[in-house]
């Protein structure tokens, strides 16, 4: 049994603007600093902590530049999703459970569950296994656990409802 957090890899969160004006927001960069994995030969379990975002920065032609974001930029961003985006949600109890999977040298497929309390759906998933990584990359739509996607008033700005989850851990 393999146990990995964030001082072994990485979960980010990409989030993509829309609407009238969305050449004045940003596409940005999300990633969740508290969080486990733990995988073993018939089991994947996760729990992440939705309250432990933390913005890395806005998108530049699908590239981080987190010079783009001033740090009032930063907190009014986290400040709207408490806020605004997870307002009926219990984010701090975010997990997966996964027992229908299967790996070889190249890639590990299977189907679990997503639990963003309080609701909960089946996901299939893919994680490539490379040069001693494993990396899943994930889109999910919001709306498919209640999550009413940000916009602000009048919605001349506001987030797609399809996000991109990477989740980036070592893999022997």
């Amino acid at each position: 049994m393999s146990t990995y957090g964030p001082t072994d890899g990485s979960c980010t969160i990409r989030v993509f603007k829309a609407g009238l004006l969305s050449a004045m927001g940003h596409d940005m960069e999300l990633i969740v600093t508290r969080w486990s994995l733990t995988v073993d030969d018939s089991r994947i379990s996760g729990d992440f902590d939705g309250d432990s975002l933390e913005v890395r920065g806005a998108l530049r032609d699908g590239e981080l530049d987190p010079s783009r974001l001033s740090p009032k930029d930063r907190r009014d961003i986290l400040d709207n999703i408490r806020k605004r985006v997870f307002p009926r949600h219990r984010p701090t109890q975010i997990h997966f459970e996964c027992d229908d999977f299967d790996w070889d040298e190249d890639l590990i497929e299977g189907r679990g569950t997503l639990q963003i309390p309080p609701h909960s759906h089946d996901l299939d998933f893919q994680a490539e296994l490379s040069e001693g990584r494993a990396i899943c990359q994930l889109s999910l739509h919001q709306p498919d656990w209640g999550i009413v996607p940000f916009k602000a008033p009048l919605g001349v700005l506001k987030i797609k409802p399809d996000i991109q989850v990477r989740l980036d851990l070592p893999w022997s």
